[in-house]
């Protein structure tokens, strides 16, 4: 079998999967092939448990999920998602708090490939935003940090793409609060 046979039906497992369990909501998806984007991620999903009725519990997340680099030679995927984003939702300010934007790298322990640099987490972010306005949140905040300085302007840049003001607090040991106001 081919690479992006693999990849498919990785995928479509893995969709199905998500579409099955009444814990998640499939928030963007995209199966293109890889050759008709040059080598780029070009199938993922995302997807979140966070719930629009109110829940008793006020921590979610929302994951990505992509074949690329991700499925062995049996065709299986080695894991469920690659970036994660976590937060916290509070519905007596109306706002949400990322408590955490991690994408499986060479900084993890659970690495087996290095998934940074490839817009996972920039897919968790987007999506995070757009469930955001769709929940009617006013704000939305967190802190960031770094091992290292490179990697903190990396944070800052990818963070203001999207319209988050940043503040750095200390940069020589790269930690800082990004805000965003919605409408």
């Amino acid at each position: 079998m081919s690479v992006q046979t693999d990849y498919d039906q990785a995928y479509t497992k893995r969709l199905a999967m998500i579409e099955k369990d009444p814990a998640y909501t499939i928030l963007s998806s995209m199966n293109k092939p890889m050759s008709e984007t040059g080598g780029q991620v070009s199938q993922y999903i995302v997807y979140t448990d966070y719930q629009s009725k109110r829940q008793p519990r006020n921590s979610f997340s929302i994951f990505v999920y992509t074949p690329f680099e991700n499925v062995d030679k049996y065709g299986h995927s080695k894991a469920d998602y690659l970036a994660q984003l976590l937060f916290d939702i509070d519905h007596w300010k109306n706002t949400m708090h990322i408590t955490v934007l991690e994408t499986l790298g060479s900084e993890s322990r659970l690495a087996f490939y290095d998934f940074q640099n490839m817009g996972l987490a920039q897919l968790a972010l987007k999506a995070f935003i757009n469930l955001a306005r769709k929940a009617d949140v006013q704000a939305l905040d967190g802190n960031i940090s770094s091992f290292d300085r490179d990697n903190f302007a990396k944070l800052q840049h990818i963070f203001t793409k999207y319209g988050f003001h940043c503040q750095t607090e200390d940069a020589e040991q790269g930690i800082g609060r990004i805000t965003l106001k919605l409408n």
